[in-house]
């Protein structure tokens, strides 16, 4: 096995536990667009993956072998222009580090994670575990594909090499890393290192957080 798309979505076909697939129309694939940075006054736009435009294609209710509606996140994203707005990790570092303990909402801890400009939007992808997950729009390789971002706590880092190689673990249960995903992933760490190193809490969070334990 090669591990490609076409053999992935034949996988998937398979082990999909939705029993009704609902494609999008090759029409509707086409017009999508996803917002290019995080920032939400920013109105750029970019590409999707291939694989993203593909799988929509096939199933926009993928659901994996854990019972959850892959891509649940980024249709509630999707605007009525066709546009996907970009997610946040707010509520994974929120949960993840248990401010929700502390009787406060997230509102009152806000800004929680870093917000600088230039940070590229991200598109959750429903997953199971603690972990959020993430594609990281930050660059296409030369396959039409971003790199897979895992958050959990405070912890932000970049894992697999595109949601291609995220799925095949999810579908197969089996953890694959061929020689092209290790030379995309390191590829892909850096070129995106100076967005990586901004990944982080919001420095005035650690304020807030201090006031908690006065």
């Amino acid at each position: 096995m090669s591990h490609t798309l076409p053999e992935l979505i034949e996988i998937i076909k398979h082990i999909n536990r939705n029993p009704t697939p609902n494609p999008m129309s090759q029409e509707e694939v086409n017009r999508l667009r996803v917002r290019k940075y995080r920032d939400p006054q920013n109105n750029e736009t970019t590409e999707l993956s291939e694989s993203l435009k593909a799988l929509l294609a096939y199933d926009r209710d993928l659901i994996s072998p854990n019972n959850q509606k892959i891509f649940s996140s980024l249709l509630r994203r999707l605007d009525e222009n066709g546009v996907i707005h970009s997610d946040s990790p707010d509520s994974d570092a929120y949960y993840g580090n248990y401010m929700d303990q502390s009787g406060k909402s997230m509102e009152e801890f806000a800004p929680i994670w870093a917000n600088d400009a230039c940070l590229p939007a991200l598109i959750r992808i429903i997953h199971p575990g603690d972990q959020g997950i993430f594609i990281y729009v930050s660059e296409r390789d030369d396959a039409g594909e971003y790199p897979i971002a895992r958050v959990e706590g405070f912890e932000f880092w970049m894992e697999e090499s595109s949601l291609i190689e995220y799925l095949y673990g999810i579908f197969t249960d089996e953890e694959i890393i061929t020689a092209e995903w290790q030379q995309r992933r390191n590829e892909n760490e850096a070129r995106d290192k100076a967005l990586l190193d901004l990944e982080s809490l919001h420095e005035q969070l650690y304020a807030k957080l201090a006031e908690l334990d006065d």
